[in-house]
């Protein structure tokens, strides 16, 4: 199954440069192999910047493009775990610590999963030689894409299944 999901653009450059192997997530949509596409969605530019300073980087040294289907990756194992666990397994491998801090990515991630939540492995990450952008979903689907998006292969929209079907038909880089 193809899925699009919206990430923040800090984890999205975790991600492509091969810093980020998890993904978290507070419920799970998703099966081992499947293909999820990035909407590289806003998120704070505070954090994103400090993130790629902790990395040597500035702002015009980004992979991605706000408000694009970027690249993606494919779905690893899945782990379905309690607060705790969670945070051991992934505190290295999430981007949380990067992006925000090891106390404050520990605190953020209670706050989002709660008692429990999953994580899955990030396998053979991508990007799009060209991204795809909101304006063109507008100007093909007439479908606006601000922000939280998640579109699946399963749905029976027509539109859905025609994006699809662009993003599999594009150059893709693996990296």
């Amino acid at each position: 199954m193809y899925h699009v999901i919206a990430l923040h653009q800090v984890y999205g450059e975790l991600i492509f440069r091969g810093l980020k192997i998890h993904e978290i997530r507070r419920s799970n949509r998703f099966k081992e192999g499947d293909t999820v596409f990035l909407y590289i969605a806003r998120g704070n530019p505070l954090i994103l910047r400090r993130a790629l300073q902790r990395l040597g980087l500035d702002e015009e040294q980004t992979l991605t493009v706000r408000g694009t289907i970027a690249g993606g990756f494919e779905v690893g194992e899945i782990i379905k775990a309690d607060f705790e666990t969670l945070w051991d397994i992934t505190k290295d491998t999430s981007g949380l610590v990067i992006a925000h801090g090891r106390d404050e990515g520990k605190e953020w991630l209670r706050q989002y999963v709660g008692d429990f939540g999953y994580a899955f492995t990030i396998e053979k990450p991508f990007l799009l030689k060209e991204p795809f952008t909101r304006e063109e979903m507008r100007e093909k689907y007439n479908v606006p894409v601000e922000g939280i998006i998640h579109l699946s292969s399963g749905s029976r929209r027509e539109w859905v299944r025609r994006l699809f079907e662009d993003l599999l038909g594009r150059d893709i880089l693996f990296v």
